[in-house]
Order: structure tokens, then sequence, then C-alpha cells
């Protein structure tokens, strides 16, 4: 048995394509096919049925995937360490981050982490929060950024640290008649013109899950997944929406109004990562960078700092 074969067997399960498993390894098909038959005889078991132009685990291999999942990342992870070992300020960090969380947060953090740790190389990917967090799992991502709550994490190493905690507002302009209001609820705005997220973005299912629990079909005139063209586009007067209470408190309040929704819908964002990674470098000043500003952002506005991150033992 070979890590390599271990890997390639991963892969396949994870594409359930030995075609699309052979262009993310940048391997000939016959190799991987190979490799895996080579496995299926040293146990004695088949790994992979076919399923007209699609493959699917046997019973035998689903029951060993999440152990053959661990053992791969721990290798990548030693892999990464041995490598390593005599620089502990430099590596590469991939970082998975929705286009709505990226420009109104992030975007500080990630130039001052990188004028401290100018010898990391980062890499930025833009995807929505359910990608993301499969991205992580599956070991694609290092760490990533997502509104929670996200579809259960199937891998118990991923740890999560909610960052950001807070209301959404309704969004309109001020000659709307629910301006002069201190709240509203979704059933007063059911029939408002509201321009939405993108269904790729989870605050998407999370307000629409709100309208559908008091049975009402939002009145969705245009989709977008940046806040910037959503605001502009209500500036217009083609509709109204609904946006995080941080994003209102940048909006001219002289062309725009935002008050609050109740009862109170939250946007929450989470960092996520493989606590099994945090043996490597980049990642470890990373995640402790972060935590560390966070909590540093909090005291300075006089707000409640939450628990104090775990800091892990400083890798110098």
């Amino acid at each position: 048995m070979d890590i390599t074969h271990l890997k390639y067997f991963v892969e396949v399960a994870r594409q359930k394509s030995f075609t699309k498993a052979a262009q993310t390894l940048h391997v000939s098909q016959p190799s991987l096919s190979k490799a895996v038959r080579l496995l299926e005889g040293e146990w004695n078991k088949q790994l992979f049925r076919r399923r007209g132009h699609r493959i699917e685990l046997t019973n035998e291999a689903c029951a060993v995937l999440p152990q053959i999942e661990a053992l791969v990342r721990q290798f990548e992870v030693l892999e990464h360490q041995m490598h390593h070992t005599n620089d502990t300020e430099s590596g590469e960090l991939s970082l998975g981050i929705p286009p709505m969380i990226g420009s109104s947060f992030l975007s500080p953090i990630i130039r001052d982490f990188m004028a401290a740790y100018p010898q990391i190389s980062l890499k930025v990917s833009e995807h929505g929060s359910p990608q993301i967090a499969q991205l992580v799992q599956d070991n694609q991502l290092q760490v990533g950024f997502v509104t929670l709550p996200v579809s259960d994490f199937t891998n118990p190493d991923t740890q999560t640290y909610i960052f950001n905690h807070q209301p959404l507002y309704y969004v309109m302009q001020p000659d709307s008649p629910f301006a002069h209001y201190e709240s509203v609820t979704l059933h007063e705005i059911r029939k408002e013109p509201l321009v939405f997220f993108h269904p790729s973005f989870s605050l998407y299912d999370i307000i629409l899950g709100r309208f559908q629990e008091i049975g009402v079909v939002p009145q969705i005139v245009a989709q977008s997944n940046n806040w910037d063209f959503i605001t502009e586009l209500v500036k217009s007067g083609l509709g109204t929406a609904i946006l995080p209470q941080t994003i209102c408190e940048r909006l001219n309040k002289e062309q725009l109004v935002s008050i609050p929704i109740e009862p109170r819908i939250n946007w929450v964002l989470g960092m996520i990562w493989n606590e099994q990674s945090m043996i490597v470098p980049a990642i470890h000043l990373w995640v402790n960078y972060f935590r560390s500003h966070v909590v540093e952002e909090r005291l300075v506005h006089g707000e409640d700092p939450g628990p104090a991150p775990t800091i892990l033992c400083d890798s110098k």
C-alpha cells in the first residue's frame, strides 16, 4: 500500500469519476485506474461499482473512507512540516472568503497580516459559504470564512470561531411608508419589492427561511452578490433590501433609511479550519493572529471580547 494510491482513492471517491479525479490530480486516467486496482487486489475488496456513466463507493469502501481521508491529511501535514521545519514564518496559506464578507471586514486584517509575515504566500478564493465549508472539510482550503449555520460538518476535526454576530436591517428610500417606523416585521413588508441575494449565498436561505416560517413568498425583483450594487438598486427605486447592520451604518442617511427587523434575524460569521492543520506554521500564525485581532477590536470599541482565544505555543 502506497500513500499515493490512498490519495488517488480519496480523490476518485470525492469526484465520483476517474476522469475528473485524473484531471484534478494531473495524472493519466490509466495510472489512476491501476492504483485503485492495486488497492482492491491488496485488500481483496471491490472499492467502486459503476452506475451508468458514474461510479459509486461500495459499502466496504464507504466504511473505510473516513480513516483513509484522515491518514492522507495527516501525511500531508507531516510532509508540509518536514519541508518547513526551519522556516516558521513562511509557507503557503489558502483562504476561502464569500465576496460579501471580504470587502466589508477581512481586507484590512489580511493587509496587516501580510505586512507582519511577508514571506507567507497567500492565495484567496471566493465562494459561497456552503462550498467553502465543503472545501475546508475536503482539505482543499486551509481556512474558510462562512455565514453560519452551514450544513453539518462531517469532519470531526473542523473547528469554528464565531467572530461577528449582528442583526439584519430593512433598507428603503426615505419616502417609503416604513421610513419612520422604529422596526418592521417580515409580514409587514411581505408585498414590498426586494432586491435579494444570490441563491449561492447563505443569507439567501436564512432570510427566505424566515419568510417561509410565516407562510410568505417574498417579492424578489432582482438578485446580486454585491453589497454596493444592491444598495444602488434600492437608491434607483427598483425595490428595498435586507442588509447587515455594519453595511447599513455606511449608507448615506439622506438617500437610504434602515431600520431593525423584528423578530431579530442575525448575520453570524465564523472562521473554520481543520484542527490537525494547526501544525502548519502559516495556518497556525493566521488563526492566532485573526483571533487576537478580533478580541482587540472588540476591546477598542468597548464590546465584550468574549472568551479569550486559545493561543497555541509559539511556533518560533
